[in-house]
């Protein structure tokens, strides 16, 4: 009996490390600048270029974003997103195209923490396939920190396809910002994307610089 079971626990962790040896791990590093300014009240427009470098650091893609987002309430946020991704290819012409999403956002802050609620509609998700339906659904919470600069962040998110039915993938992100002085920050995080239909995992890495005007 005892070597029927040490068999069976032998086969589950050789299936365990051959499954392992399966899954693809893609990792990106990201780079990008958020330039903020309320133009009227309850309106925020941010402009974001962004590039973005796959696993040995050579430039992948570019981007250029524009978000407007409207105040409807205290507690409620409806923002339209519209970007221009410039997609660049080996040995091939540099490929461009469009993509956009709608947001309602639901926050509010309970002492020094702000949990978030977010569902997007969008033709895209994020940049592993693009001309697709998707419905977003994302949840966040900040912590601000008592006489510290650095706030830290968590989220997660889920990727519906709205085309094929069912979940495209699953995102965590953990990350902090940290303020260098007065409407500026220097942003950090790092995104795990999850695969639900494919042997694939992304780890993102994103540095980003913050100016609210």
């Amino acid at each position: 009996m005892k070597t029927k079971i040490l068999a069976i626990i032998i086969l589950v962790i050789c299936y365990k490390i051959n499954f392992a040896q399966e899954v693809e791990n893609e990792f990106q590093t990201r780079t990008k600048i958020d330039l903020s300014f309320k133009p009227i009240k309850k309106v925020k427009l941010t402009i974001t270029p962004e590039f973005r470098f796959d696993n040995e650091l050579s430039l992948d893609k570019y981007l250029l974003e524009g978000e407007l987002q409207y105040k409807a309430s205290k507690l409620i946020y409806l923002g339209a997103t519209y970007g221009l991704v410039s997609n660049l290819r080996n040995n091939k012409d540099t490929e461009y195209f469009g993509r956009y999403a709608f947001s309602a956002t639901v926050k509010k802050e309970f002492g020094r923490f702000e949990p978030s609620l977010r569902l997007m509609y969008s033709n895209y998700a994020d940049d592993d396939v693009d001309n697709k339906n998707f419905l977003r659904y994302k949840a966040g919470l900040k912590y601000d920190i008592p006489k510290c600069k650095i706030t830290p962040f968590v989220a997660f998110q889920l990727f519906q396809d709205l085309n094929e039915g069912g979940l495209h993938k699953t995102r965590y992100t953990l990350g902090a910002d940290y303020k260098l002085f007065k409407k500026n920050y220097l942003g950090v995080s790092y995104k795990f994307d999850y695969y639900n239909n494919e042997y694939l995992n992304k780890h993102i890495i994103s540095v980003g610089y913050k100016i609210k005007f």
